[in-house]
């Protein structure tokens, strides 16, 4: 028992310093993610010296990851609706195929032509390529009191998607990893048909969220109500049910993420349970740092300094990609400023793109090396720092104080 007590004192120290950290960084504009993760580093670089991280204070602080993940992304779902992301695609899905697109190749070719990386890792980065954080930009915009322009609604509108689509492809790239491994003359074929095999158990989960949404949800929420009476026993029992049936996800072998952000959805279209968000959010503002701060604790500080030129590298492609991706395709609707506007709030990769590069460290250091997790790291925390102070000189804003 007294071998636990380091363990407490860490976790209670976090707990204490997570919220103080991020009203401070919220104060000049910066995403509290960023103090996350250094928090992280912090305690990964003390117990360098102090060695007081245990293989099973390693195995809490991994749990509590995945908690934070399911938290995180169930959010994303909660606050989203199937029918609302299904009437946003004519008017974002152009923007949201190009950006997607650009950033899958930009991603590849820079990381498997110019590092020279092997196919499985430039798969990852790709990926991680491919995502936006929406919270990053948003902020930014509301800020400004320009969320709720036309502009404004369509930022969100594509950030949902790639959102949506970051968690896809991270479904599809944890399925064919383990194929392009074995390697061989068969590589391709058998790639492709682990793809076919994991679209198809994707589609057969989505397919029984699906049901669970329209047929079953709003009769146990109801029932859940009357016989717990609050809405924090409520909040409790929905959170309850989407770890469940993030863990169904996780089961068929995709994430525990992919699981959460369509367990979210499934709730979302529920006003009762879209409600219980309020209370949600302290359980959400307690495990979502956890993600982070191990984000934080995975990062190698042996590796820090020499992935600098490769965070610098991957930072240029990864502004290239989402600017490019998106400013490019919003010409064809929007004006030169407002489409150059779109393109720098798409350039933050926080959330997804993050936990993309946590779910594929199970792979091991021959799929993403210390110094690749390090790397794409830097490029989460500069981007999010880059993108706002350039948004505000744009639109007008200022940090809030």
């Amino acid at each position: 028992m007294q071998s636990d007590y380091p363990l407490l004192i860490t976790l209670g120290t976090l707990i204490v310093l997570a919220p103080i950290i991020r009203s401070l960084l919220e104060r000049i504009g910066v995403p509290a993610l960023v103090g996350y993760i250094g928090l992280g580093f912090a305690v990964s670089a003390m117990d360098n010296l102090w060695s007081f991280i245990t293989p099973a204070s390693e195995s809490v602080f991994s749990a509590m990851a995945q908690l934070g993940i399911v938290a995180l992304l169930f959010r994303v779902g909660l606050k989203s609706h199937t029918s609302a992301l299904l009437a946003k695609l004519p008017d974002a899905s152009i923007i949201w195929i190009g950006d997607v697109l650009a950033n899958l190749a930009i991603g590849y070719l820079v990381s498997r032509y110019v590092l020279a990386l092997p196919l499985e890792t430039s798969l990852v980065i790709a990926a991680a390529f491919s995502a936006t954080s929406v919270a990053v930009s948003v902020a930014v915009w509301d800020e400004a009191n320009k969320l709720g322009t036309s502009r404004g609604q369509l930022l969100v509108d594509v950030a949902e998607l790639d959102d949506l689509s970051g968690v896809l492809i991270l479904a599809v790239l944890l399925a064919i990893i383990p194929a392009l491994q074995e390697g061989g003359s068969q590589l391709l074929p058998l790639a492709g048909a682990t793809a076919l095999t994991v679209l198809t158990k994707l589609f057969l989960f989505i397919a029984g969220c699906y049901l669970f949404a329209h047929f079953l949800e709003e009769k146990f929420t109801r029932l859940s109500h009357r016989l717990e009476g609050t809405a924090t026993a409520l909040t409790i029992t929905i959170l309850g049910v989407g770890l469940a049936i993030a863990s169904v996800a996780g089961y068929l072998g995709f994430s525990l993420a992919i699981g959460a952000l369509f367990a979210g959805l499934a709730f979302s279209r529920d006003p009762k349970a879209v409600h219980t968000d309020s209370g949600f959010v302290y359980f959400y503002e307690f495990l979502t740092p956890f993600f982070f701060i191990h984000i934080g604790m995975q990062m190698d500080t042996g590796a820090l300094f020499t992935s600098f030129g490769t965070g610098a590298l991957l930072f240029l492609a990864a502004v290239l990609g989402k600017f490019a991706g998106v400013a490019g395709p919003a010409l064809l609707s929007l004006g030169r400023n407002d489409a150059i506007l779109l393109g720098i709030s798409m350039i933050p990769r926080a959330e997804i793109a993050l936990v993309i590069m946590y779910q594929c460290l199970q792979f091991g250091e021959d799929i993403v090396p210390a110094r690749i997790f390090t790397g794409m790291v830097l490029v989460s925390l500069a981007t999010s720092i880059f993108s706002p102070i350039v948004l505000r000189h744009m639109l007008g804003g200022a940090p809030p104080r």
